[in-house]
């Protein structure tokens, strides 16, 4: 056959009715004796490549599902082949070649997507659901979101095929995973604010205890030396004994300061179970008038603020014995945490008779247990700390910490002085205000909102006497951060509730 004729096999149908009919009749006899191959010499240094090129209409519908003729395919690979023969076409023809090139990238891009070959995270996507992989699809998409990719429509509707989340024939929804998994798709294609802050503030959180009785001038007075007489400073003093005095250096990581751990005496600060009991030491005290109450901090979970637990001359024994000891800086060698200004602080190693009787004020409202563990008592090792405007203690989780003492025979400190077979893990933050007379100074937390990328910012308005309690460690810890104080100064106690291990 000559390649006239090939090409008039190959030429569409111009004609309708008999004369159309008669044409295609002839081109099946012909395309059934003959079945036409046209070789293509793409150059000198290819073999030969056989196109076949059907010459049959209706085996044209077949071929590609019909969207592509088989000799529309076979054209364009020769067209690409001889264009990829000849590269300075492409580089002297451009703007010709524009809408081919974007052709062949979106080939190309769409192939590997469908093969899950591809690197993109488009790709990677399209093969985590073709396979199912849940999890991978989710966190690919998270990923998308933080780099602000947003899928194209194409995309898009191949992802929801794959995830194929249809109602249940009674008409319930369909697999909680899958419609998770559409949920994350269609926050990946909201184009979201670039202008949203990814911290949303609410308002202060108080008890609903009655009235606060806001402290007075015990910041100042502590500045001045005014909130003691000065002549008992070196009887406050003889009530506390260095038990530990780490060097600067030597602490992990190394620091400024040195670390200095002070034990007090039995009843230091006397707290008294009823205003009948007297005492002898130089920081006279009054119980509080009301008994402590529980009050869970709302959108917290795990979060209460125990309510007169210190009566504000308890509260202010305490600052006055802290002063007397004198606040250490915090401030580590290398710190490379530049938005923080740390609080100064006072290491006490509270005594037996003190960590009795304020544990009968309060034992019966803590969480008994624990997962699985049973509340013991309360961590000896108390930490004061004492912050000015601008400090700060950036958001952080906290740690867990064994049940701290002193040695019975040496008198030194005791990072872990719990028995080996009976051994004590704190559970719980004990974060203790001793005053409230200054600005801003909030316990806030940081809580992930039902909208992706922002956090709910819900701090707590500290109240002189009260003990906010939290989960750390491994107990659901809360971020949470020590918001800066604007005005005055803030005088707060960190220590843990201690729980079997």
């Amino acid at each position: 056959m000559n390649r006239k004729a090939s090409v008039s096999i190959l030429s569409p149908i111009s004609a309708m009715g008999k004369t159309g009919k008669a044409l295609k009749k002839r081109r099946l006899a012909q395309f059934t004796t003959a079945h036409v191959v046209t070789k293509v010499a793409l150059d000198d240094t290819q073999d030969n490549i056989d196109f076949p090129l059907s010459t049959d209409s209706c085996t044209d519908a077949l071929f590609l599902g019909g969207v592509v003729s088989e000799s529309e395919l076979t054209t364009t690979i020769k067209t690409l082949a001889a264009l990829s023969n000849s590269p300075e076409l492409i580089i002297q023809n451009r703007s010709q070649l524009k809408r081919l090139r974007g052709a062949v990238f979106d080939f190309q891009r769409i192939a590997a997507e469908q093969e899950g070959t591809g690197t993109s995270l488009t790709s990677r996507v399209s093969s985590a659901l073709t396979g199912q992989r849940w999890a991978d699809a989710k966190v690919l998409l998270a990923e998308m979101r933080i780099r602000g990719q947003r899928p194209k429509l194409g995309a898009l509707q191949r992802w929801t095929r794959e995830c194929d989340a249809a109602s249940t024939a009674d008409g319930s929804e369909g697999d909680r995973e899958v419609l998770s998994v559409l949920d994350a798709i269609m926050r990946t294609a909201e184009s979201g604010a670039t202008d949203v802050h990814p911290v949303k503030k609410h308002p202060d959180w108080m008890p609903d205890a009655g009235p606060q009785t806001v402290s007075t001038g015990l910041f100042q007075a502590a500045l001045q030396g005014t909130l003691f007489d000065q002549e008992k400073v070196d009887d406050i003093r003889a009530l506390f004994r260095i038990c530990s005095n780490t060097p600067g250096p030597e602490r992990r990581p190394p620091n400024l300061h040195p670390a200095i751990v002070y034990a007090s005496s039995s009843d230091a600060i006397p707290l008294s179970i009823d205003s009948s009991q007297a005492s002898t030491s130089p920081l006279q005290c009054t119980p509080p008038l009301e008994p402590v109450a529980r009050h869970d901090v709302a959108h917290v979970p795990g979060a209460f603020l125990l309510t007169s637990v210190l009566s504000p001359s308890e509260c202010a024994a305490i600052i006055s014995a802290s002063s007397a000891l004198g606040f250490l800086p915090d401030q580590p060698v290398t710190s490379t945490e530049a938005a923080s200004v740390l609080a100064a602080n006072v290491y006490w190693l509270a005594d037996p008779p003190f960590l009795a009787k304020l544990w009968t004020r309060l034992a019966h409202l803590l969480p008994q247990t624990i997962a699985g563990k049973h509340v013991r008592g309360l961590n000896a090792r108390f930490r004061v700390y004492r912050y000015v405007p601008g400090a700060i203690y950036r958001p952080h989780l906290d740690g867990a910490w064994p049940a701290s003492g002193v040695d019975p025979v040496t008198g030194e400190y005791v990072y872990d002085s719990s028995p080996p077979d009976d051994p004590l893990w704190s559970r719980l933050t004990f974060l203790i205000y001793l005053n409230d007379e200054f600005r801003d100074g909030q316990t806030t937390f940081f809580l992930p909102s039902p909208t992706v990328g922002i956090l709910d910012a819900r701090p707590v308005k500290p109240r002189q006497g009260s003990v906010l309690v939290f989960p750390h460690g491994e107990t659901h810890a809360l971020l949470h951060e020590g918001s800066p104080v604007t005005e005055g100064g803030k005088f707060v106690i960190r220590t843990d509730v201690l729980y079997t291990k």
